[in-house]
């Protein structure tokens, strides 16, 4: 028996690059999938049946599924990817929150358009398609097997220049998901979210990414398709986890860890600003940390050290 026999998935964003590979692999796992897009370019412009043209490659592969073409980032269009999933399959067990939309820019050249289709896609869009699905599931009562998979980033947990809201949106995805995994558990909810590198067509929009993620003769692990297994395992009874982040490139999967203390200053009242300056100058400027990022695990730190060095010559 496949591992996900008769389940029904929801995959936003399905109609190209990560979002096909994924809805392809979930049908070849025997879900039956509601693939959604909204058929528009990486910018959030233009129009296209991407959805449909994934929907005839599933059927002629012998799998069941069905298109739909609405915003993430409408609430209201949210909630009829859910309802369509219900009333074309009966049910709702996978979903999948894959839609973005990217346009870099500094937080200086930013426009209020760019910082809302930004926000609205990928954060907006996530908590609208998982607050919907969490409504359907809350009336139907608790049952196992049910899974959400979120998509954050490799720049959601370690920020670079030039895309703010992008990575501000992708943080707050992972955030979103450790919420989930807590309130959702009553409900026999797993919560997780990749943070995966690959080369699609948002992807490539964005500058010096053939340099981060160079074409390969061999091997390419740079390829969608090998973030899709993750996806399958996620949404799989195999898994055991909920509330993690994965960084998943070609054959590597790595697990975040969150947000940690790593060191403490305490005063015996309110703090004097001297006093506290004072003690807050024994603490490093850096963070040390293990990134995962194109091109495999690094140990490193934040702030860079050009980004310091470069204040110092502004100072």
């Amino acid at each position: 028996m496949r591992l996900l026999e008769d389940k029904v998935a929801v995959v936003t964003g399905g109609g190209n690059g990560l979002g096909r590979c994924h809805a392809l692999a979930l049908a070849a796992a025997g879900a039956r999938v509601v693939v959604n897009d909204l058929g528009g370019d990486v910018t959030g412009g233009g129009s296209g049946d991407a959805a449909a043209r994934v929907v005839e490659e599933i059927q002629d592969l012998g799998g069941q599924a069905v298109a739909n073409r609405a915003s993430v980032a409408d609430w209201a269009g949210a909630a009829t990817i859910i309802e369509q999933a219900v009333a074309t399959f009966g049910g709702l067990d996978i979903i999948v929150n894959n839609a973005g939309i990217n346009r870099p820019a500094s937080i200086a050249d930013l426009s209020e358009k760019d910082f809302d289709l930004e926000v609205g896609v990928h954060l907006k869009g996530t908590t609208a398609v998982c607050h919907h699905a969490a409504r359907f599931w809350t009336d139907r009562g608790p049952a196992t097997g049910r899974a959400i998979i979120n998509t954050s980033s490799p720049v959601g947990v370690h920020p670079m220049p030039d895309g703010g809201p992008y990575c501000a949106a992708k943080a707050g995805i992972a955030a979103l998901t450790m919420v989930l995994a807590q309130e959702l558990a009553g409900l026999g909810v797993r919560a997780n979210a990749i943070a995966p590198a690959a080369r699609t067509r948002m992807v490539m929009a964005s500058p010096s990414v053939d340099q981060l993620m160079p074409r390969s003769t061999g091997f390419d692990r740079h390829l969608p398709d090998h973030v899709s297994p993750l996806i399958v395992y996620l949404a799989s009874p195999l898994c055991r986890f909920t509330g993690r982040v994965f960084g998943v490139e070609g054959p590597d999967v790595a697990l975040y860890q969150p947000w940690s203390a790593d060191w403490l200053v305490s005063g015996s009242g309110h703090w004097p600003v001297e006093a506290l300056a004072e003690a807050l100058a024994t603490l490093p400027e850096q963070a040390a940390i293990r990134a995962f990022y194109p091109g495999g695990r690094i140990d490193t730190v934040f702030p860079p050290r050009r980004t310091l060095k470069t204040l110092g010559l502004v100072q």
